[in-house]
């Protein structure tokens, strides 16, 4: 079905529409929503009007164009929907789900529909319980884990209201998905990789614009076949619900939601989002596998190039151009009667500042093919002596309410910069070239040989990363990011508080089978004290390992630990209980964990894939 003009033959086709999902489709009359509706064939132009497209089935509401996602049912929750359904993709069976009744009715559910080539089917369905749904349709006879081809744009979104209140002013996110095969951790070699959010690839994006002081309400939807860990920049935010297209429930143990600024959400899962947009300038909402936004070429194929072809065009490329896929931009500009200045990075820094370098330069072995990037952190303006081979970032240490001024040295061949993953700071030291800051003012790449000061005041203790945001495959794979620290002043005790990097070998052969545990396939022993709680501070940094869990054990017996902490933000006392060592954690997440040893011993930190296959080990003693 792939096509690259606008014609099929003499058949002029019409091209699909980007839907952002803000319009109700059908004919909403009291309580009861009309809809007539059909699949059909149209021409998709993912990477923007002009770019090579692609002929795919697609959802339509019959007299209007067809749209991806497919059109809008959203309704007070006690609305009746009947929905009349036709197949007009030629030469297939069209296989529907998701057009039925919430909550869902009856022990032996099976919502699965067939329809033939030019088939009509009325549907009717009882929407009562709010939240966030979807309907899903494929014509390869594919599970839903499974579509990932044409017609794997078969979405649509269903939003039910709470009964009697006006519709919240809310976006719709819907992330799709067209790709040789299924999931990042287990198909690394997949041609095409395209992902969409609302059917287009970044820079085609939707572009979300808020006023400083608006409290943002999202609704996510994962609709494709992989795993997505999505990051916001910035911000925090507080899942409210999460759902599966048919449960829908109210998050976290507290009565306002989970606190994350990366959430993992699987195949099919939903979510219900809102933060406040309380600081100006541009910031990012995107999948933190490096693959799934990185810049490839029309309709997901990669880009042809050589290492050095890729250093020179990232010598003059912003991240708005070096990006692509599940990015969404944000920008947040003053409200109309607000007349506070805008924030100017360049004033000098406070005169209690802290001040540090962060150099970042070749390690001993780095070659353009294989690089080992080091990072190297001077407190004292002293140089720090070089490294060797593979490493990862050392732990950057700082303190809650103290200013720190942080010079970037790049003595790299290439381009860099550093993103301060999780900490609440102003848009210009974000560390995304070309798109942080306030315009006209952005912040720049940070080029060879030359430096750029990031400045900003924690404002809470926890545990965050730095890392690269400049070519993310090639540039975390070969060291260039640590953990970041944040501790209450005179309250850090090395003795008790470890940090455990979980990272990429710079080797993809290697990457394949192992991850790194604190920049090393044979990590550093870690020595506990029997009778003293330790911290363990657990941080994924890998770029293709977004299903992986950490566990520990003695032998054969599992340990129990207590979570304590997600993404840096503190978890409310009644989450934090006593579990089995068993914890999931996604690529750009952090999750602490308190373990308090009652026996001396070795025990192993796992670190496993999904499926339980062995990735690394980190020793630890207890004495």
């Amino acid at each position: 079905m792939l096509l690259c003009g606008s014609t099929v033959g003499a058949q002029v086709r019409e091209r699909v529409r980007a839907n952002d999902s803000r319009a109700r489709a059908g004919i909403l009359n009291g309580r009861t929503l009309a809809l007539r509706m059909e699949a059909r064939l149209a021409e998709w132009h993912p990477d923007g009007e002009d770019r090579p497209g692609a002929v795919i089935p697609a959802f339509a509401e019959i007299g209007r164009q067809a749209s991806i996602p497919g059109p809008l049912i959203r309704v007070p929750a006690g609305t009746e929907v009947i929905t009349v359904v036709r197949n007009a993709v030629p030469n297939t069976v069209l296989t529907l789900h998701g057009l039925h009744s919430r909550p869902v009715v009856g022990a032996a559910f099976n919502d699965s529909i067939q329809l033939a080539y030019a088939q009509i089917q009325t549907l009717r369905f009882r929407l009562d319980r709010p939240g966030t749904y979807y309907y899903w349709g494929t014509t390869t006879s594919s599970s839903f884990g499974t579509r990932t081809r044409e017609d794997a744009q078969l979405t649509g979104v269903i939003v039910v209201d709470e009964p009697g209140e006006r519709q919240p002013k809310d976006r719709i996110m819907v992330i799709g998905m067209w790709a040789d095969s299924a999931g990042s951790e287990l198909n690394r070699n997949s041609v095409r990789q395209l992902f969409v959010m609302n059917g287009r690839s970044w820079p085609q994006t939707d572009h979300l614009v808020y006023e400083r002081g608006d409290t943002v309400r999202w609704r996510v939807i994962n609709a494709s076949a992989d795993v997505h860990p999505m990051h916001l920049h910035g911000f925090y935010f507080r899942v409210r619900r999460r759902g599966d297209g048919k449960v829908d429930t109210v998050s976290g143990a507290g009565p306002r939601g989970d606190l994350a600024n990366t959430e993992r959400m699987v195949p099919g899962s939903t979510m219900l989002v809102t933060w406040v947009a309380d600081r100006l300038g541009n910031w990012l909402f995107h999948c933190h596998i490096p693959a799934h936004f990185a810049q490839r070429g029309p309709l997901g194929y990669p880009l042809k190039m050589t290492v050095a072809q890729e250093q020179a065009a990232s010598q003059h490329a912003s991240m708005a151009t070096a990006m692509g896929g599940l990015v969404t931009a944000i920008e947040i500009k003053p409200a109309e009667e607000d007349t506070t200045p805008a924030p100017t990075p360049m004033l000098p820094p406070l005169p209690n500042a802290r001040r540090m370098r962060l150099i970042m330069r070749p390690n001993t072995g780095s070659t353009p093919m294989l690089p080992y990037y080091g990072v190297a952190i001077d407190d004292h303006g002293i140089e720090p002596p070089e490294d060797i081979g593979q490493r990862s970032g050392p732990p950057l240490v700082l303190t809650r309410g103290e200013p720190v001024s942080i010079m970037l040295v790049n003595r790299l061949p290439e381009p860099t910069s550093v993103h301060w993953h999780g900490i609440e700071l102003e848009s210009y030291f974000d560390g995304v070239p070309g798109f942080s800051g306030v315009r006209p003012q952005l912040a720049p790449t940070v080029a060879p040989a030359d430096s750029f000061e990031v400045r900003f005041t924690p404002p809470r203790a926890g545990t965050f990363i730095y890392h690269t945001h400049v070519n993310e495959t090639r540039q975390h794979r070969a060291g260039l990011a640590g953990p970041l620290i944040v501790v209450d002043k005179g309250k850090f005790d090395p003795t008790r508080d470890f940090t455990v990097l979980i990272s990429s070998p710079s080797d993809s052969i290697e990457e394949e089978r192992s991850v790194l545990l604190n920049g090393s396939s044979q990590p550093a022993l870690i020595i506990l004290r029997r009778g003293v709680a330790a911290r363990l501070r657990l941080i994924n940094i890998t770029t293709a390992r977004p299903g992986m869990r950490m566990e520990l054990m003695q032998d054969t017996t599992y340990m129990t630990w207590r979570p304590v902490a997600k993404d840096g933000a503190d978890l409310p006392q009644d989450a934090r209980t006593v579990r089995p060592a068993r914890q999931p954690i996604s690529i750009g997440e952090t999750v602490d964990v308190e373990f308090f040893p009652t026996r001396p011993g070795d025990y192993r930190l796992e670190a496993r894939t999904t499926l339980g296959a062995l990735l690394g080990t980190l020793p630890i003693r207890v004495q």
